[in-house]
C-alpha cells in the first residue's frame, strides 16, 4: 500500500468520524437509533485506523504520510504529516476507541429515558476525530487549533449530566485546569515562532533557539502537557473530573486523551528543541516519581468512590510514564544513545499498556455502575457471585495495573525500572555522585509505587467483589448486557497478549524509536543502528519467555481443574465459622474500604492529616446507646496548602485593583487612555 493510499483512507476514516457526528444529530427524536449509528461509525472509522497505522508501522518504514489542504488562513497551513510517532499515537486513539465504542452500545441505555443521546454522539465522535488529528497536525497552529478542539469537547461531554452541582463544580474545575495548561502551550509556541520564524515543524531551524529561551520553553511545555497529563501538583482536576462523567468518556479520557501530553511532549522535545541540559531529565524524573507516589497513596486512603480511585491512579501511571521520559532526557543529554532508545521503548510500551488496561478498569467501574447504580465501594461487595464473567475480567485489569506477570502491566514496569537500574551503573561508572542518589531514590520510590499499586487494588477488588454484599442494590446485581461484557473480554485479553508476547508491540515501537532517535539534532544525527542492539529486541528471548508463561497459564488452568475435581469427589463435613457467639455472620462484619486502609492513612498521617467524629445517641444509660455515627475526614493537601492560598490571594488582589482603578471619574478614565497611547507610540518608534 502506498504513501498516497494510505493517505486517502485515513481521510476515508476521519469522514466516518464526521459522519456518525452528523447521523446521531439526524436520529433526534430516537436515541436508541443515535446511540447505535454513532457508536457504528466510530467502530468503522476506529477500526480502519487501526489497520492503517499497524500496516504504517509495520511495512512502511520512514516513510511519513502527507495530506496538505490549501488554505487562505496566515500562518495556518493545513498541513498533516503522519510519521511512526504520530502513527503509534493514533493507533493507541483507534485501539480504545474500538473497545469503548462497542461498550457504550449498552451502557448509554441508562440514558436513554432522561438525557439527548443525540448530542452524546456527535460529541463522542468529534472527541476521538480531534485526537486522530491533533497527533497528525505538522503545523503549531493547527496543532493548538485541535488541542483546543479536544479540550471543550471533553469539557462538555464531563457536564453531560450537568444539572448536577457535583457536575457543575467539576466542570469548572477542569476547564480552568485546561485553559491554564493551554496558555502555557500557547507562550511556549509563541517563542518558539519568534526566535525561529516559523509554525511548520519541519521548517523550525533547532540551532535558532538560544539555550535560554529553550529552557523557558521546556518550562511552558511541560507545566502545559504536565497539566492534561495530571501530574503532581496540576493534577486537581482528574479526581473530579472521573467521577461524574460518564464512564465510556472516563476510559477514553484516561485511555488516551492524557497519553496527548506525553505525545506534545516526546514531539516537541525531540523536534523542537536542541540538546537540553542534564536537569529537564532530572526535573521531569522527579515530577514523574513524585507524581506516581502520590497518585498511589491518595488512590488508596482518600477516597471510597471506585472512580476517584481510578482517577488518581492514572496519576500514577503517568508519573511512571513520565519518569521514563525523564530517564531519556537524561540519556539524551548524556550521550548515552543505547539508553535513550531502552527508555523510549519501555516509555511508549508504558503508555500503550495503560491505554488497554486503564480503560478496561473504566469500563469496568462503568459496568458496576450500571448494574448496582453506585459508585460507593462502601455499599458494594459479593459482587463476584452476581457478576461472575464481569468481575473476572476486571480482575485480569488489577493483576495488569499491579505489574502481576504474565500481564501486560509487568513488563513496561520492569523496563522502566531497568532503565533506572542501568542508569545507575552509568553514572556511577563516569563518577556522578549525586546522579546517582537521585537515580536511587527514584528507583526505590518506583519500587514502593509498585507495593501500593498490588495494596491499592487489593482493596478496590476485594471490597467491591469480594465479601458479602453491603446494600440491597449490590445484593440484586447483575451482569451488564453482551456488548459490554464483549468490550471488557476484547480489552482482557489484550493484557494477556501483550504481557505474553511483548515482542509485536516492542517492533512497532522500533520504528517509532529508529525514526526518532535518528532526527538530527544540532547538525548530528544520531545512530540509526542503537535500536536493534537492545535486548529487549531479541525474539528468541521473547518467544521463549511467552511460552514459558503460556505453560504456567496451562498448569495453573490444570491444577484448578485437579482440585475441583477431587473437591467434588471428597465428601467435606462443613461447619459455621467461628464468630463470638453470633448465630449468623453479616456484612457488618467485614472490612471496609475506609477500614482496609486505615493503615495507610495512619503511615502518611502527615500528609493526608486524618481526622476522626463520632457522634453518640445516648439512650437509657451511658453503655446503652441508641445510635452511633463514626465519620473519618483526611486533607487534600495541595488544594488546601496550594491552591486554596493562592485562589484567595487573586480574589483579594483583585477586589485592591477594583476599587483603585474603577474610581468612577471620568477625568481618571481619560488619563488610562493617554498613557496607554503614548505607551504604544515609544513603543512604535524603537521597534519601527
Amino acid at each position: 500500500m502506498s504513501s498516497n493510499q494510505l493517505a486517502v483512507f485515513f481521510i476515508v476514516s476521519v469522514i466516518f468520524y464526521i459522519i456518525g457526528a452528523l447521523a446521531s444529530l439526524s436520529s433526534f427524536s430516537s436515541s436508541k437509533w443515535s446511540n447505535r449509528l454513532s457508536n457504528t461509525f466510530a467502530l468503522l472509522a476506529s477500526s480502519l485506523l487501526t489497520y492503517l497505522m499497524i500496516y504504517k508501522l509495520t511495512y512502511s518504514g520512514d516513510v511519513s504520510i502527507n495530506i496538505d489542504f490549501n488554505t487562505n488562513i496566515p500562518f495556518l497551513d493545513m498541513k498533516f504529516n503522519i510519521d511512526n510517532l504520530s502513527a503509534f499515537f493514533i493507533m493507541i486513539i483507534s485501539i480504545v476507541a474500538i473497545i469503548v465504542s462497542l461498550f457504550s452500545y449498552t451502557y448509554m441505555s441508562h440514558y436513554f429515558s432522561e438525557k439527548n443521546i443525540s448530542v452524546f454522539g456527535c460529541l463522542y465522535n468529534l472527541f476521538i476525530a480531534s485526537m486522530v488529528l491533533l497527533v497528525s497536525s505538522s503545523n503549531l497552529l493547527l496543532f493548538l487549533v485541535f488541542w483546543e478542539l479536544m479540550s471543550l469537547l471533553s469539557y462538555f461531554l464531563v457536564i453531560y449530566e450537568h444539572e448536577k452541582e457535583e457536575v457543575q463544580k467539576a466542570g469548572r474545575i477542569y476547564i480552568i485546569m485546561t485553559y491554564t495548561g493551554t496558555a502555557c502551550i500557547t507562550a511556549a509556541f509563541v517563542l518558539i515562532a519568534a526566535y525561529t520564524g516559523s509554525f511548520n515543524f519541519t521548517s523550525i531551524n533547532l540551532q535558532s533557539i538560544p539555550q535560554g529561551a529553550a529552557n523557558i520553553i521546556f518550562v511552558l511545555l511541560l507545566i502545559g502537557f504536565g497539566t492534561k497529563a495530571g501530574i503532581i501538583p496540576v493534577h486537581i482536576w482528574l479526581p473530579y473530573a472521573h467521577p461524574v462523567a460518564p464512564s465510556n468518556i472516563s476510559a477514553l479520557m484516561s485511555g488516551v486523551m492524557i497519553k496527548m501530553a506525553v505525545y506534545g511532549l516526546i514531539r516537541f522535545i525531540f523536534n523542537i528543541l536542541p540538546m537540553g541540559h542534564l536537569w529537564w531529565g532530572v526535573v521531569l524524573l522527579c515530577v514523574g516519581i513524585a507524581s506516581a507516589l502520590f497518585g498511589i497513596t491518595y488512590s488508596i486512603a482518600s477516597t471510597t468512590n471506585i472512580k476517584r480511585l481510578l482517577a488518581y491512579s492514572s496519576i500514577e501511571n503517568m508519573g511512571i510514564i513520565l519518569a521514563g521520559l525523564g530517564i531519556m532526557l537524561i540519556a539524551r543529554a548524556s550521550g548515552n544513545y543505547f539508553l535513550l532508545s531502552l527508555s523510549l521503548t519501555a516509555t511508549l510500551l508504558h503508555t500503550l499498556n495503560h491505554a488497554v488496561f486503564k480503560s478496561l478498569l473504566f469500563m469496568g467501574a462503568g459496568a458496576v455502575q450500571y448494574s448496582v447504580h453506585t459508585k460507593n465501594m462502601e455499599k458494594l461487595g459479593g459482587l463476584i457471585k452476581k457478576m461472575p464473567i464481569a468481575s473476572v475480567l476486571i480482575f485480569v485489569g488489577c493483576l495488569s495495573i499491579s505489574a502481576v506477570p504474565p500481564f501486560n502491566g509487568f513488563i513496561s514496569e520492569y523496563m522502566i525500572f531497568k532503565t533506572i537500574i542501568s542508569s545507575i551503573s552509568y553514572f556511577a561508572s563516569s563518577q556522578s555522585f549525586l546522579m546517582v542518589v537521585v537515580l536511587m531514590i527514584a528507583a526505590a520510590a518506583l519500587a514502593l509505587t509498585g507495593a501500593l499499586v498490588a495494596f491499592c487494588f487489593v482493596k478496590f477488588f476485594g471490597i467491591s467483589f469480594l465479601g458479602m454484599p453491603r446494600s440491597k442494590v449490590a445484593d440484586t446485581a447483575k451482569e451488564p448486557g453482551k456488548p459490554m461484557l464483549v468490550a471488557l473480554a476484547i480489552a482482557a485479553v489484550l493484557c494477556l497478549l501483550l504481557g505474553i508476547f511483548p515482542n509485536f508491540a516492542i517492533n512497532l515501537i522500533h520504528s517509532v524509536d529508529s525514526q526518532l532517535v535518528g532526527i538530527k539534532t544540532l547538525g548530528a544525527a544520531l545512530p540509526l543502528t542503537v535500536p536493534r542492539e537492545l535486548p529487549v529486541h531479541n525474539s528468541s528471548l521473547n518467544i521463549s519467555s511467552g511460552l514459558i508463561a503460556i505453560l504456567l497459564v496451562i498448569l495453573g488452568a490444570l491444577s484448578l481443574l485437579v482440585v475441583m475435581a477431587l473437591r467434588k469427589r471428597t465428601s467435606v463435613e462443613r461447619y459455621n465459622t467461628w464468630d463470638c457467639g453470633y448465630t449468623k455472620l453479616n456484612s457488618k462484619m467485614q472490612y471496609s474500604a475506609t477500614g482496609f486502609s486505615k493503615s495507610l492513612r495512619i503511615i502518611f498521617r502527615g500528609l493526608f492529616k486524618p481526622a476522626r467524629d463520632l457522634k453518640i445517641t445516648e439512650g437509657v444509660a451511658p453503655y446503652h446507646i441508641k445510635a452511633g455515627r463514626y465519620t473519618t475526614s483526611t486533607v487534600k493537601f495541595f488544594e488546601k496548602y496550594l491552591y486554596q492560598p493562592f485562589v484567595s490571594t487573586i480574589i483579594y488582589f483583585s477586589r485592591k485593583m477594583r476599587f483603585t482603578i474603577q474610581t468612577g471619574s471620568i477625568h481618571a478614565y481619560l488619563m488610562y487612555f493617554f498613557v496607554i497611547m503614548v505607551l504604544m507610540l515609544l513603543y512604535y518608534s524603537i521597534t519601527a
